[in-house]
């Protein structure tokens, strides 16, 4: 899946379709993003973790973020490659080869358990 973003931070998110987001599963500091499908135009709100490079690629790590209503499981992470477009555009692809998404989370977990997580 192709998508593109918009960064907003806490303080400038609006509640989500669904309700209002509460601040207690995310900081006031970290970055929140909508990510669209390009090829069906749905909208995901997620919350940035991490963002590294490896082997002469960028990734980034997510999780999708919903209102905290005491219904959700812990969240599940996402890494997807980040790429810049010519118009200066980023975009997330999926990574669908298992080895590369295999290493890009080993090195995901590496710097997890490094930065004391």
């Amino acid at each position: 899946m192709k998508t593109r973003t918009t960064k907003r931070t806490t303080d400038s998110l609006r509640p989500a379709p669904r309700g209002v987001i509460s601040r207690s599963r995310v900081a006031k500091d970290d970055v929140l993003a909508v990510i669209v499908d390009v090829d069906n135009g749905h909208e995901y709100y997620m919350a940035f973790i991490d963002s590294f490079s490896m082997n002469g690629r960028d990734y980034v790590v997510m999780y999708n973020y919903e209102p905290d209503d005491g219904n959700h499981q812990d969240p599940e992470i996402v890494i997807m490659r980040a790429e810049h477009h010519v118009t200066g555009e980023q975009y997330f692809k999926s990574i669908k080869n298992k080895t590369e998404l295999a290493d890009a989370f080993d090195f995901f977990y590496r710097r997890f358990e490094e930065a004391g997580g």
